[in-house]
């Protein structure tokens, strides 16, 4: 299995002009506050940042490894070294996914390089990987 995301994608440009469109629709019809206007735009501007590196990320699962990348950083790790891969579901409905290896070491995966989770889910046991879910911890 190969997934690879690009931070420059169509709905995340959406979002970017919807959000652009809504500040100046609050400064210019509404005529709401300059701080309103600065806090909202404090808030975009890491979207704006990621847009604008078009920062790449992605997860390969081949026979013998999994490797990831996510902008400057990599990993890898055999599949021969993982115990299992744990899932955390988290109180936003977000997922933290680590890999714990024989050891007891854990390597959080980072989220944006990761397919949608029951499709990730379904890949590591096709391979043969013990997968743990856990519930708002």
């Amino acid at each position: 299995m190969e997934y690879e995301n690009s931070a420059r994608s169509p709905q995340s440009l959406m979002l970017l002009i919807c959000y652009f469109s809504l500040i100046l629709t609050l400064k210019y019809l509404i005529a709401a506050h300059n701080f309103v206007i600065i806090f909202l735009m404090l808030i975009v501007l890491p979207l704006a940042f990621d847009i604008g590196r078009n920062k790449k990320s992605g997860i390969k699962i081949s026979n013998k490894e999994i490797t990831w990348f996510s902008g400057k950083f990599k990993g890898q790790i055999y599949l021969s070294d993982i115990s299992c891969v744990e899932f955390k579901k988290r109180l936003d409905l977000s997922y933290r996914t680590g890999l714990i290896d024989q050891n007891n070491n854990k390597t959080v995966l980072p989220a944006e390089a990761l397919p949608r989770i029951n499709i990730f889910k379904e890949t590591l046991k096709l391979y043969g990987i013990k997968v743990v879910d856990r519930k708002f911890n």
